[in-house]
């Protein structure tokens, strides 16, 4: 039984062996444990695969650079904005520019897909036949890492009818006792100064607390 596993590596390990042509396998989840475990709130990005030959992604923190220039730049805004206002302040698109270049590393990151083919492209009936063979393991893997803020990056759509959400707000649901985001992938073409006036204002009505 699934709910028996507590921890991501045995997780993994049951994945892979029930999934052997899953190579390589995205080892994906919490960036780094011990900034995991200091974060409020804890949030988790959800994205559809792997980008290229980025498989290994656990153990470090990550950016500003990468295979994208504002991948890792908009995770960090996001994160920034999301935290900000779950401890009642307000962020500042100043702040938000300064906070782009750090490292990430206090996140989650978790691919719908685990096998990586080291594509630039995804084709979403490919995505979606993933979702359906490995639902079980996914959904273990996101109540073994538990976070507050589910922030599903251009991946809503692929789990909709897998989850029972509630909506609240544009684009911001209820799951649970988590929150979930529906918003763009860290790649998308739009400037910073819009993503983060559109998240700002989506999540800006919603009473948080730690």
């Amino acid at each position: 039984m699934l709910s028996n596993i507590k921890t991501i590596d045995e997780l993994f390990s049951l994945w892979k062996q029930d999934r052997p042509n899953y190579n390589p396998f995205s080892n994906d989840g919490i960036l780094v444990q011990e900034a995991w475990d200091k974060a409020s709130p804890q949030i988790a990005f959800i994205l559809k695969e792997s980008n290229d030959d980025f498989v290994d992604i656990r153990g470090r923190a990550w950016g500003p650079g990468g295979n994208s220039p504002c991948f890792w730049r908009n995770l960090n805004i996001w994160k920034y904005v999301v935290t900000s206002l779950f401890r009642k302040e307000s962020p500042s698109l100043e702040q938000a520019m300064v906070v782009k270049e750090e490292p990430l590393g206090d996140v989650a990151y978790v691919n719908l897909k685990k096998k990586a083919e080291c594509k630039s492209t995804s084709y979403d009936p490919d995505i979606s036949k993933y979702i359906e063979d490995d639902w079980s393991f996914l959904s273990r893997q996101i109540e073994i890492i538990s976070p507050k803020f589910l922030f599903f990056c251009g991946s809503f759509r692929f789990v909709q009818a897998k989850m029972e959400f509630t909506s609240i707000g544009q684009g911001v649901f209820r799951v649970g006792d988590q929150i979930a985001v529906d918003f763009f992938h860290p790649s998308c073409r739009k400037g910073y100064n819009e993503t983060f006036s559109l998240l700002k204002n989506r999540l800006g009505c919603l009473k948080l607390s730690s």
